[in-house]
Parts: C-alpha cells; sequence; structure tokens
C-alpha cells in the first residue's frame, strides 16, 4: 500500500445515494482502545504537524463512507502538509497503537478507504507535480487527481495510461494503492506496470525509496516474513470473509 510522499510514474508518450448499511467494524482487522472523536489523540496531532486535523463528529461522518455501500466511523481524519506531517502522525499512531488508513479520493467500490481508524487524507494538500524527465516519467505526490496529472502532460504531448472511470477523482496514491486499471489496460497494463518506483514510510517510521536504485533488497524479506506471519494468524477470517 502507498503511505504519503511521492510516487514516480511512468508516462506513456501520445504515439498512438450511496446504498448504507448498517456500520460494519468486522471490516477492519485492526482494533484500538480508543473512541472516535478521542480529544486527547487529536490534540496530539494537532501539536505535531502542520495540517489540519479534524476529529469533530461532522468530519467523522463525511470519511465513515466511499463509494461502496459500507459505512465504518474512523478515529478522526488529518490533512497531511508535507512528508514530516506524514512521518509525525505514523510515529504517534505507532505509540497509541492505533491503525492508520491513507486515503485519496475515495472512489473505491469495495470499501478500502474506510475503517475505524485514522484517516490519512492526500487530497488536500498532497497534490506537488514534477516535470516529465525525458524518458517518460515524472515525479508526484500521492494526492494527485489523474484529471489534473493528464491536464500537466498535455503540454508535453503525453499522457498517463491507467485510466479508471473515475479519473476526475481518482488520486495516483489510491491507484497506485489499488493497482487499478482501465479500458487500456489490455494495451497498457494496470499501474503496477506503470509505476516506476515509489517512496513509502512504513509503520515503523522508515523511509524507504522502491524501485530503481532503491534500498527493497534490504527489507522485503523481512516484510515478506511480516505478511506470512500476518496471514497465518488471520486466515480463517480471510476465507471466512
Amino acid at each position: 500500500r502507498c503511505d504519503p510522499s511521492r510516487l514516480l510514474v511512468e508516462c506513456a508518450y501520445r504515439q498512438a445515494n450511496l446504498l448504507r448499511q448498517p456500520h460494519l467494524d468486522t471490516l477492519t482487522m485492526a482494533e484500538t482502545h480508543l473512541t472516535p472523536g478521542d480529544p486527547t489523540l487529536a490534540a496530539r496531532f494537532a501539536k505535531a504537524i502542520e495540517g489540519e486535523v479534524r476529529f469533530d463528529p461532522f468530519t467523522r461522518g463525511l470519511y465513515s463512507t466511499d463509494a461502496s455501500h459500507y459505512q465504518i466511523e474512523p478515529l478522526g481524519v488529518v490533512f497531511p502538509r508535507s512528508v514530516g506531517d506524514v512521518e509525525a502522525v505514523i510515529g504517534i499512531a505507532r505509540g497509541e497503537g492505533v491503525p492508520i488508513l491513507p486515503r485519496g479520493g475515495g472512489t473505491s467500490q469495495c470499501g478500502q478507504t474506510i475503517g475505524r481508524a485514522v484517516i490519512l487524507d492526500t487530497s488536500r494538500h498532497l497534490r506537488g507535480i514534477g516535470q516529465p524527465d525525458g524518458n517518460g516519467r515524472i515525479e508526484v505526490e500521492p494526492g494527485v487527481v489523474l484529471d489534473h496529472l493528464n491536464t500537466h502532460l498535455r503540454r508535453s504531448g503525453s499522457w498517463f495510461p491507467v485510466d479508471p472511470s473515475t479519473s476526475s477523482r481518482a488520486t495516483l496514491g489510491g491507484m497506485a494503492g489499488n493497482n487499478s486499471a482501465g479500458s487500456r489496460s489490455l494495451k497498457y497494463g494496470m499501474m503496477v506496470d506503470n509505476v516506476a518506483a515509489v517512496e513509502v514510510i512504513l509503520p515503523d517510521g522508515r523511509r524507504l525509496w522502491l524501485g530503481e536504485g532503491g534500498t527493497e533488497a534490504e527489507v522485503i524479506p523481512d516484510e515478506l516474513a511480516t505478511l506470512r506471519a500476518l496471514y497465518a494468524r488471520e486466515a480463517s477470517e480471510i476465507r471466512r470473509t
């Protein structure tokens, strides 16, 4: 999953209302001792980051749904302005044993962007777009909306080929986390085929560059072991759901 930082994506040059169900806590595997709107946790985040912190009932209600038919009230919502904000939020959450859930445009139809967690909304501030490097690549932040990226790329006669139907709202970070596809996937592939590298912040605070020239060889064996242990622990629940 793509933690908020920067995505390096490859560009293909142009040559060629909501149905709500009752509250479903069973959808989130993470458990926390905190309740939604916890004022102490909100104050800690507000003191540590430059971005906004919203733990009020109205915001929690807005972020309890996405484009799916599920509804889960989050603990609260934070809007990081920088990578430093993201690192601070993750550090506090780690110390409190609180789950973090990154969120972009909320266009998921399967409920990936809701849960009993602190929502880390990257779409408000983390929207930086670099310049094409001449080799079909451009560096962007995770909150960039796909249509905005393509508008930017149009100046150089290029475009990003992954085209989900929600391109006017879907963010690059969410697309990477979801491995999004679209009508051009048979020719250009999915996100996994069009992401050259990703900079991530792990739950333990490590910042890694995964891709060419990256450090993944040093950590992937450990992470795979962790994933195997997680699967072994939750296998019955995974099969049940």
